[in-house]
């Protein structure tokens, strides 16, 4: 279980999408609010229509549970974006998971964040600033990365952990070029 001002667990967020019968899985869940909340004006209302399309049934525990951790995700995701820098981290598997199984999530995440930006509005890469474009781009690029669960060595290990850092890094980047005014009059 998480505590404040920390993300739920990769694998408990996942259960619970999984016991609601959502097929988005937890790193694509993050990657969406994430682009959301970069670029959408109501990124709250918009996240939760994509991740509970009928809304849910607020009498079934199972969607409770997962709207509490919902609530947790965005919460501490907000909270991280606001202290930018160091707070912000990416909702993955643990580093003790395969490296494909996280390199296949960190795919994911990547799609969820391009979809967030899309159902925000920003449909045409080239409206966004040069950094952020590049940015946006590679996640396009590490999305459609094929992985396999061939032997790895320390040097992939490090490999992952600078892209996931890259990323970090790039959406922080985003959101801060696309929170200035004359950005968000663009899209």
């Amino acid at each position: 279980m998480s505590t404040a001002n920390e993300l739920p667990d990769y694998d408990e967020l996942n259960d619970a999408l999984a016991r609601v019968e959502i097929v988005t899985d937890a790193a694509e869940c993050h990657g969406l609010l994430c682009g959301l909340l970069c670029a959408d004006k109501e990124p709250r209302k918009h996240w939760l229509t994509e991740i509970l399309p009928a809304g849910g049934d607020n009498s079934d525990l199972l969607v409770k549970e997962l709207r509490a951790l919902l609530d947790t995700v965005y919460a501490t995701t907000e909270e991280q974006f606001e202290a930018a820098a160091f707070g912000m981290r990416l909702l993955l598997p643990d580093d003790n998971e395969a490296l494909y199984i996280r390199l296949q999530a960190l795919g994911r995440w990547c799609e969820g964040f391009y979809l967030g930006l899309g159902i925000a509005g920003i449909n045409d890469l080239d409206k966004l600033p040069e950094d952020s474009r590049e940015v946006v781009r590679d996640m396009i690029d590490i999305a459609q990365v094929e992985v396999s669960d061939d032997e790895t060595d320390e040097e992939d290990e490090v490999a992952y952990t600078e892209v996931a850092e890259y990323l970090r890094v790039g959406v922080l980047l985003i959101h801060e070029e696309l929170s200035t005014p004359a950005q968000a009059t663009q899209h």
